[in-house]
């Protein structure tokens, strides 16, 4: 009877195997075809952007979109109106200064109380976690306003550092709590050790600790980099369209929609957020899927 059972379970496994694959694929196709149709609009006129069935491989491409948002209408080369575009490359810096400043900062202050937390535990300890935690379901529109008010008597407002303060509000949290999940994977026998041997709280954290927590860092500073760049509410009130978000938007006006050169501005923007997740894709999916035997 018992092996009955296993036949019909090896019988089974090829029919899974191919429901399994057939899932994977079918979700790739719903997360890529829109990122296709992105890029193939990038590539043409607006006139073959009306043709109907729309092409999937178009017949011919064009980089003119592109030529438009990087410099801007390009003796009637630019296709439509991107007095936006020429801003587009400023806003990618912008955008890369704010994310890299907030990655230093999360991984220094998030680093020092996740390993806290992890390490000196204390009473209340788990309350404060779970705070924490609790901050990061706060709607942003609830303290948006208490950060303007503050901004503007700083004078602050429209500069980078009032997203760097603020977007610590929901990275902050984030930063820790990965951070905090890693440490406790890590063995204490090498601090106990590096303790015998003389060394202070702070040389075992910075000689011992952090090369081995290099992965959990790394996904860490990746995962807040990408919030910091796709973030859009509080940079859209807190600056005049200074960085990549908001700055999309306003390719929409009441005027007109130039919808080629919205998608160019967008591929553009989704490059170094893409080739940071591949270079770092091994240390993100290790560092979050860390503890799930525990």
């Amino acid at each position: 009877m018992a092996s009955s059972t296993i036949d019909r379970g090896r019988r089974r496994r090829p029919a899974a195997t191919i429901a399994i694959y057939a899932g994977v694929l079918a979700f790739a196709i719903w997360i890529l075809l829109p990122v296709w149709y992105l890029v193939v609009s990038s590539l043409i006129t607006p006139t073959q952007l009306g043709i109907k069935p729309f092409p999937l491989v178009p017949s011919s491409i064009t980089l003119d979109n592109y030529a438009s948002v990087l410099f801007g209408n390009t003796g009637g080369r630019g296709i439509g109106s991107t007095d936006m575009g020429a801003r587009l490359v400023p806003a990618i810096g912008q955008s890369l200064f704010v994310s890299g400043c907030l990655v230093v900062l999360n991984l220094l202050i998030a680093g020092a109380a996740a390993y806290g937390l992890s390490r000196y535990p204390f009473r209340g300890a788990r309350v404060f976690e779970l705070s924490v935690i609790a901050t990061r379901i706060v709607p942003a529109i609830a303290i948006i306003g208490p950060f303007f008010v503050a901004f503007r008597v700083m004078g602050v407002l429209n500069t980078p550092w009032a997203l760097v303060i603020s977007y610590n509000v929901f990275t902050l949290p984030l930063a820790i709590m990965i951070l905090k999940n890693y440490f406790d994977q890590l063995p204490r026998e090498i601090e106990e050790a590096a303790k015998i041997d003389g060394a202070t709280r702070l040389q075992t954290l910075w000689i011992i600790i952090v090369p081995i927590a290099k992965p959990g860092l790394v996904a860490a500073g990746v995962l807040i980099f990408l919030e910091a760049w796709s973030e859009f509410f509080y940079a859209l009130v807190l600056t005049n369209q200074l960085t990549v978000p908001p700055l999309l938007a306003g390719f929409q006006s009441v005027q007109q929609f130039n919808w080629n050169a919205l998608a160019a501005a967008t591929v553009m923007s989704m490059l170094p957020p893409t080739v940071l997740v591949l270079i770092f894709q091994r240390h993100v999916v290790g560092a979050l899927t860390a503890g799930v035997g525990k």
